[in-house]
């Protein structure tokens, strides 16, 4: 029992000294740590009432202020909104960041609103400042804003359609421009083009597009008319009546001429109003007028369709007698235009 509580006192001894001894590390430790200077047990301190004050107004002016660089868009059915930033959409369009910037002092001194006229946009009626889409699709906005946001997004035709439209009534000159450059790579038909340009005011592309419709063999069908307008349809037929009854009077003039000397096949000719297309189509993409044409149209004509020629136009003098031809008829369907439509671009561009 005597060494049992021996063993048991100095165990316990043993112990308490061991206790008291601090490792060198922890005394290291303890001396890099921060006092808590929370003294006192108080946690974290506590605003005043004017603290808190001062701080809710501080959030709600940064509030206003975010809110004031935005604009919000509605669409037509007011179900669907977009927040955009008004910084962003000026910097692209100065027509719409007038729009933006348009205020009610403005109207109050007899300002007109730049809005008005602007196909696609009305101010919604809240007063807030905020817009709403006008038979505008919601889902033709978004593609809009894609094309925008993302240059390098791949559209479909009828999306670049889309966006030409709606780049070319708000004033995004820059995607308006990059747009066109795309629809030119599309080899749209005479007849879409003239209905484009005419649509998105585009100046350069009327005249060839509307001038082609005399040239390609099928005639204007009911809806194209309608799409056209009454009016330019009459012009179109006018044109090609009168170059109808030239082929003609060409025709019976070529029969007095010996074989040799004239062309003695249609395909020649249909070959070369073809490549006359061609040449229309890339002379108003380059803003070009209809200068030269002969010499344009043999540089244009396929290897496969001159192999197709009649032994007469084979050779480049010959080639060159009917391009001419071709050309004269040609002028005498843009002769009935000008004198329905004048001589100025601008002009034909107005549905009629």
């Amino acid at each position: 029992m005597e060494i049992a509580a021996r063993t048991l006192q100095g165990t316990t001894v043993g112990a308490s000294a061991t206790s008291r001894e601090i490792p060198s590390e922890q005394v290291k430790n303890r001396s890099n740590t921060k006092p808590n200077r929370n003294w006192g047990g108080g946690g974290r301190g506590q605003l005043s009432q004017e603290a808190i004050r001062e701080q809710a107004q501080a959030q709600s002016a940064a509030a206003k202020a975010a809110n004031a660089r935005k604009v919000t868009i509605f669409a037509e059915d007011e179900e669907q909104t977009w927040s955009l930033e008004r910084g962003f959409l000026a910097d692209h369009s100065p027509l719409l960041g007038s729009v933006l910037s348009y205020s009610g002092k403005q109207a109050d001194a007899g300002i007109r609103d730049p809005l008005k006229g602007v196909r696609g946009l009305i101010r919604f009626g809240d007063g807030s400042g905020s817009l709403q889409l006008d038979d505008v699709k919601a889902d033709d906005f978004d593609v809009f804003l894609e094309a925008l946001r993302t240059p390098e997004t791949k559209l479909t035709e009828e999306d670049l359609k889309v966006v030409l439209a709606l780049a070319s009534d708000w004033g995004f000159d820059d995607l308006r421009n990059r747009t066109m450059r795309s629809v030119e790579k599309l080899g749209l038909s005479p007849i879409d083009r003239a209905i484009l340009a005419r649509r998105c005011k585009i100046t350069k592309w009327i005249r060839a597009a509307l001038l082609s419709l005399t040239i390609v063999p099928e005639p204007l069908n009911a809806k194209e008319i309608q799409l056209l307008g009454s009016t330019t349809a009459a012009v179109v037929w006018w044109a090609r009546e009168a170059m109808f009854t030239h082929r003609l009077e060409v025709v019976r003039a070529a029969r007095k001429l010996p074989r040799q000397t004239k062309c003695n096949d249609d395909f020649c000719k249909h070959a070369l109003r073809t490549a006359l297309l061609r040449v229309l189509e890339k002379n108003a993409f380059a803003g070009k007028s209809e200068a030269d044409l002969s010499t344009l149209i043999r540089k244009e004509i396929w290897v496969d369709e001159r192999d197709d020629l009649c032994d007469h136009c084979s050779s480049d003098a010959g080639l060159g007698v009917t391009a001419g031809d071709v050309v004269e008829e040609f002028q005498v369907g843009k002769a009935v235009f000008e004198q329905s439509f004048g001589k100025d671009d601008a002009v034909w561009l107005e549905p009629a």
